[in-house]
């Protein structure tokens, strides 16, 4: 049985057969090969006629791999001697290196709610990428995540990928269990095998960006702060307080997103409507915009689109340009951009008034309230 010492011997001696590549350099450090082992490959950082490159090679084969990598991948490329002699070909990718630190590592580091939010937002705009392509990752994790240097996000580790060309075989793996739905398995192999990972990324960045607090769980013990199974079956209070969280910030997106991460299914299929308002700005005048609703929801538009997205429980016509709005457990004044300008419990009793003025009556008495934005 070939073993991750094997591999790492045979990389590094300078008469080890390679089937098609010549020159590969593996980076060292205190005379070792730097490498990750992982679940079925261990990856070298090395270099290739001058330029930066990751090797990754596999302890098990997987006939998919060329499909997913294309000329990266090299079929049966490097022998590999056992402690017994015995020679082995194994397959090898060899892509370039994408520098930055895992997702996981940035979160580990980062303690204030403008880094959460800057990461919260360069996973979205992943997110909406791997969601409007025809393909998915199928182990959407934060350790498979590179942050670069300029914040954009790159996943990596596309073993278990889902491709339009395999449609109809069954996945060979289903996750990392603390990001995937308790019922994922091996017979959902489409582009919709990433949704629940992608919610629950995504609610904990948002959430950790509302209050840092939240994270601390995570940083401890490098694992959300709930299991799947834990939300679905209702054994744990952390989306509820999610959820008060995001509403009580007239999170809306977030709010709609983290609700999800209940579904008794493992498909979310209004997941990639609700990223694209996330992302999807309009021109408008405050005369234009009048209250409408999508999917049960509510915003306010124009003819051009939704200047407020419908992502609200119920909504009052604008004035001036102003939407009072409920979102669970509050009531928000909500300007284009699903901006939120005041916030008030939901058992307020609200008025709205012209001048960008409202008329509030609490357990503090009756007042009148500018909404200045």
């Amino acid at each position: 049985m070939i073993t991750i010492a094997d591999i790492a011997r045979a990389v590094t001696n300078p008469y080890t057969f390679w089937r098609t590549l010549s020159g590969i350099s593996i980076e060292m450090c205190d005379g070792r090969p730097c490498y990750v082992a992982g679940n079925a490959a261990v990856s070298f950082r090395a270099e290739y006629h001058g330029r930066k490159m990751m090797l990754k090679c596999f302890t098990r084969s997987n006939t998919r791999l060329a499909a997913i990598y294309g000329t990266d991948f090299h079929a049966r490329e490097l022998c590999v001697s056992d402690i017994s002699g015995r020679n082995t070909m194994i397959d090898c990718l060899l892509s370039p290196y994408i520098e930055g630190i895992s997702l996981d590592e940035a979160i580990c580091r980062a303690d204030d709610s403008a880094t959460f939010r800057q990461l919260a937002e360069g996973f979205d705009k992943l997110a909406l990428e791997i969601i409007s392509s025809p393909r998915a990752h199928g182990d959407l994790k934060p350790e498979n995540i590179i942050v670069g240097t300029d914040q954009t996000m790159t996943a990596i580790d596309w073993d278990a990928a889902f491709l339009p060309s395999l449609a109809g075989e069954q996945a060979l793996e289903i996750g990392t269990a603390a990001y995937q739905h308790p019922d994922r398995t091996i017979e959902m192999y489409d582009k919709h095998i990433d949704d629940y990972s992608i919610a629950a990324i995504s609610t904990m960045l948002h959430t950790a960006a509302a209050d840092p607090a939240t994270i601390e769980y995570y940083k401890t013990y490098n694992e959300p702060a709930a299991m799947p199974h834990e939300i679905i079956n209702g054994k744990t209070e952390w989306l509820e307080n999610t959820l008060n969280l995001l509403s009580a910030k007239g999170m809306a997106a977030e709010y709609r997103i983290a609700r999800m991460l209940s579904s008794t299914t493992a498909y979310l299929l209004d997941l990639e409507r609700v990223f694209k308002y996330k992302q999807t700005h309009i021109s408008f005048d405050e005369e234009s915009l009048y209250l409408d609703h999508e999917h049960g929801l509510w915003g306010c538009r124009n003819e051009a689109g939704w200047a407020i997205a419908p992502l609200f429980d119920s909504g009052f016509e604008p004035i001036e340009g102003i939407m009072l709005a409920t979102l669970g457990n509050y009531k928000h004044f909500v300007t284009a951009g699903n901006n939120i300008i005041a916030s008030f419990p939901a058992t307020t009793t609200i008025k709205p008034l012209k001048g960008k003025r409202a008329q509030i009556k609490d357990e503090r008495g009756e007042r009148i309230v500018e909404l200045a934005y």
